[in-house]
């Protein structure tokens, strides 16, 4: 079952480097799949700094989080996390 929700990238400098690696690190920790995007049709894989970089998400940014988890409140607190990473 998927759960989805929306971030904001508040850090001054926008989706960059640290929060990239941050975010990846605590993904593959999670060992969930969760997909990010600026929009449902443009995702990419959580656990890709790259991927997550490549999108040049600039502060204010409001971004899609679609992590695929049977415990809807273990996905929630992943989204929440992903929150915290993106705040700078």
């Amino acid at each position: 079952m998927a759960y989805q929700a929306e971030v904001e990238v508040l850090d001054p400098i926008g989706l960059h480097a640290r929060p990239a690696g941050q975010i990846v690190k605590f993904v593959k920790e999670a060992g969930l799949d969760v997909k990010i995007g600026p929009s449902e049709t443009e995702l990419v894989a959580g656990n890709s700094a790259l991927r997550l970089m490549a999108m040049k998400a600039s502060t204010g940014s409001k971004l899609v989080v679609i992590v695929d988890s049977v415990d809807d409140a273990q996905a929630a607190a992943v989204v929440a996390q992903i929150q915290e990473f993106l705040k700078g």
